[in-house]
């Protein structure tokens, strides 16, 4: 179905459900691009290219939001959209068309390989049963399957020491896993309750992000227990440069491209020094590519 297409049948979709303040939410640009018009501000797609670190091929990309207001046109703290919607209902289904914009602008990438998306633990909480069933309804016409998103969660707001909150979680997960999506987590501590809860969740893939990798443990301390799951770790480019000098940073399986203004200097910087002083991973000539 054309992308044109695809944006007016969302939009009937959506109309036809009542499902957010704005009566056609979808816009389909000149440029060819879609973006997400809710509550005066406009939501745009940036995709972030991950490649393998052994390999140097690509994996796929993360998506991150790019808000704006629709008549200044100011930049918008992306978390801040999240605040906005006045219940439950609304903000499952705003974080739900976050994913959807996501996916329409990923079918314009060259080389889409896997699809990394982001999925709020209110939401996840919010839903009581039969996870990705609506998304998966959404991809459809498409033309995009299950298996090829990977869903992200933060975990850093879950408290695992709640059976209630611990068993609906994992069920939530597991309904995903049924349906083909694959699972990725972030928000990690160093603590034991959370690597037993990472085994129940029994992600595909765990991300370093930025507060771990600043609690001030060296990495190889960071991802010796994680080795103990089967999940791939996946690490952001300006974190690897931070810790470019150590003797651990080939152990990490995934990277993830910085935005384009960071990139060149990121990829100059800890990434080339990195490659020079270990076993010479071939990612670096790669995501300068990207």
């Amino acid at each position: 179905m054309p992308l044109a297409d695809l944006v007016r049948h969302l939009n009937a979709r959506n109309a036809a459900r009542d499902a957010l303040r704005a009566p056609a939410p979808f816009v389909a640009t000149e440029h060819g691009d879609v973006q997400l018009h809710f509550a005066d501000l406009c939501l745009e797609s940036i995709f972030l290219p991950i490649v393998e670190t052994r390999s140097g091929s690509a994996h796929g990309h993360a998506a991150s939001l790019r808000v704006s207001g629709l008549v200044s046109q100011r930049p918008v703290a992306p978390d801040a959209v999240f605040v906005l919607p006045g219940s439950d209902e609304e903000f499952i289904q705003l974080d739900r068309q976050v994913r959807t914009l996501h996916a329409l602008n990923f079918l314009k990438q060259r080389l889409r390989g896997n699809l990394l998306l982001d999925v709020h633990p209110r939401h996840i909480f919010g839903v009581a049963s039969d996870h990705g069933l609506a998304f998966e309804e959404i991809l459809r016409p498409c033309g995009l399957l299950p298996k090829q998103i990977t869903l992200e969660l933060d975990i850093s707001p879950v408290d695992e020491a709640d059976p209630a909150q611990r068993a609906h979680l994992i069920r939530a997960l597991t309904d995903y896993r049924a349906r083909g999506y694959g699972i990725a987590v972030r928000g990690i501590a160093q603590n034991r309750a959370h690597l037993a809860l990472l085994r129940d969740l029994a992600p595909q893939i765990i991300r370093l992000d930025r507060p771990l990798l600043a609690s001030g443990h060296p990495l190889g301390a960071l991802i010796a227990p994680l080795r103990t799951l089967e999940a791939r770790l996946l690490i952001d480019a300006s974190g690897l440069a931070e810790h470019a000098g150590t003797d651990y940073w080939g152990d990490v399986d995934l990277v993830q491209a910085p935005p384009l203004p960071e990139r060149a200097a990121a990829l100059r910087g800890g990434l080339d020094a990195g490659a020079a002083s270990n076993a010479a991973p071939s990612h670096a000539v790669r995501l300068n590519a990207a």
